[in-house]
């Protein structure tokens, strides 16, 4: 298994983020770069704890047969050493693809993703980013159609 394909189901079982990950080939497609450009800053980063927290999850998904991505793998993960080190560097890769920002060891500084208006926090919360959409101009003087 590649790193980006490691990295998107690692990055799926830490985000619940199954479908733009993985199920959905169209989602998938748009994702992939993201993905390696996330895996990229993140590496930077954390140059230690991103490729041995992904090395862990390659060893466990890479069994034979191949492991589902679910929250059996997510639970034998997080049971290992190496998770538990390099658990800041899990919760930063759900806040990546949250956010598209995560904060560095000291917490002190927030590092930009690159994709801010791509953030799956926007559908969850039923907004656009502030200070993008692609509505026309004025769309904030009509009320927003119901949704279930």
């Amino acid at each position: 298994m590649d790193d980006t394909q490691a990295f998107m189901e690692f990055s799926a079982l830490l985000t619940g983020l199954y479908d733009p990950l993985l199920n959905d080939p169209e989602d998938r497609a748009l994702n992939t770069p993201v993905a390696e450009e996330y895996a990229r800053r993140l590496k930077g980063t954390f140059p230690q704890e991103f490729p041995a927290l992904l090395q862990v999850y390659k060893a466990l998904a890479s069994a034979d047969p191949k492991s589902p991505v679910d929250d059996a793998l997510l639970a034998a993960l997080r049971a290992t050493q190496a998770f538990k080190d390099n658990e800041i560097v899990a919760k930063q890769i759900v806040n990546v693809w949250y956010f598209s920002q995560f904060n560095d060891k000291s917490g002190a500084h927030h590092i930009d993703g690159g994709f801010y208006e791509r953030g799956n926090v926007w559908p969850i919360i039923r907004a656009h980013p502030l200070g993008f959409s692609t509505q026309l101009h004025g769309y904030w003087t009509r009320v927003p159609a119901e949704q279930d």
